[in-house]
């Protein structure tokens, strides 16, 4: 009788989702186009690339479109002024490398006379990597980061914060040639509690590597306003997913519309002191 029971059970529902056929039409609100800006310059050797794209709407699943056929100045507080040429759609490009102790401003009109420009980002003494070494991670790799056996290799670094309280950083890690681009991979923090310190057997990544890995670690002096920029980026990408996440909300950056204050451009364009150091998991 119960199994009797459970099949009519599995009948019915199968006849009232049949039924269910009215197609439902969702009308998502559009919004507004706007420009998206992304790129920086350091004190390493160039070219640097300004990539400009417009948003679009949020189910499209094309590629951004690009900005195209604008004029781009990149300038300096030293009465540097370089018209950045478009080496690809969309992609300007600066060819040398930034002057430490330089404030940089980023300037673009786009076709239709709409006018950009960056708050000055200072290019800061870049902290040195003193050391990079690879360890054998004790307790293996972990099943909630989706590691493989063979990842049994962290690296860390040791580097010394210098005096004066307002430093900001961020760490970017290669993985044979690689940039580890995810929003979880963005390692940032300020020197609120390590001023003038020396930072020992730091790990940057948080990551394990397989033996023969070509890790990179590049450490970039950066803005408080490129900080707060990263933190809003990787709370409203990484960390979301349950009921009570605040909906997310454009990211604005460093880059105001002239033309109209109501229509400043989103992402960042930056400035950064860059160390690197190398090492090579498991090679001695």
């Amino acid at each position: 009788m119960k199994s009797a029971l459970k099949y009519f059970a599995f009948i019915f529902g199968i006849l009232v989702l049949g039924a269910c056929e009215d197609k439902v039409e969702l009308d998502f609100p559009e919004g507004e186009t706007l420009l998206a800006v992304e790129g920086s310059i350091s004190n390493e050797p160039g070219p640097y690339h300004i990539s400009l794209t417009y948003t679009q709407a949020y189910f499209d699943a094309e590629i951004p479109p690009r900005a195209t056929d604008a004029t781009v100045f990149l300038s300096d507080d030293e009465g540097l002024q370089v018209l950045l040429e478009e080496t690809s759609p969309g992609v300007y490009t600066y060819p040398d490398s930034g002057i430490v102790g330089r404030s940089y401003v980023l300037e673009i009109e786009l076709p239709d006379g709409e006018q950009y420009r960056s708050n000055p980002e200072l290019l800061r003494e870049p902290v040195p990597i003193l050391d990079i070494r690879w360890v054998i991670d004790e307790d293996g790799p972990s099943d909630f980061f989706d590691q493989e056996p063979d990842q049994i290799y962290g690296v860390l670094i040791d580097t010394f914060e210098p005096p004066g309280v307002g430093d900001n950083y961020r760490w970017r890690t290669f993985v044979n040639g690689v940039m580890k681009n995810d929003p979880f991979d963005i390692t940032v923090t300020n020197d609120d509690f390590v001023d003038g310190s020396p930072v020992n057997d730091f790990d940057p990544s948080n990551e394990l590597f397989f033996e023969g890995d070509t890790v990179t670690v590049v450490q970039e002096r950066i803005s408080r306003a490129a900080l707060e920029f990263l933190q809003l980026v990787q709370s409203q990408t990484a960390f979301v997913g349950g009921p009570f996440d605040t909906p997310p909300a454009p990211i604005r950056g460093n880059v105001k519309n002239i033309s109209d204050p109501n229509r400043n451009a989103l992402g960042f364009f930056g400035a950064a002191g860059r160390d690197r150091a190398t090492v090579v998991a498991g090679v001695e």
